[in-house]
């Protein structure tokens, strides 16, 4: 299945992403994003069904939410 992550500054962050999605009826579970992916050891991911990405995207552009990156990948690479 495809997933995306939602890579987020902290964990802080990261919840009221998932707070903030979920208000949305996107689906969500925090997570720490791939080691490769992250841009410090502060960020925090939050996981959700790829099929579910535009809702999320035009969610966080709603209430002016930045993530660090969006990415997408199948659940065998792990994320």
């Amino acid at each position: 299945m495809r997933r995306a992550m939602i890579v987020c500054h902290s964990q802080t962050e990261a919840f009221s992403c998932l707070r903030m999605l979920e208000g949305a009826g996107v689906s969500a579970v925090l997570r720490k994003p791939l080691r490769a992916k992250q841009d410090n050891a502060c960020a925090w991911g939050v996981r959700i069904r790829a099929a579910d990405l535009m809702t999320a995207q035009r969610r966080m552009q709603e209430k002016n939410f930045m993530p660090i990156r969006v990415y997408t990948f199948d659940d065998e690479n792990g994320g």
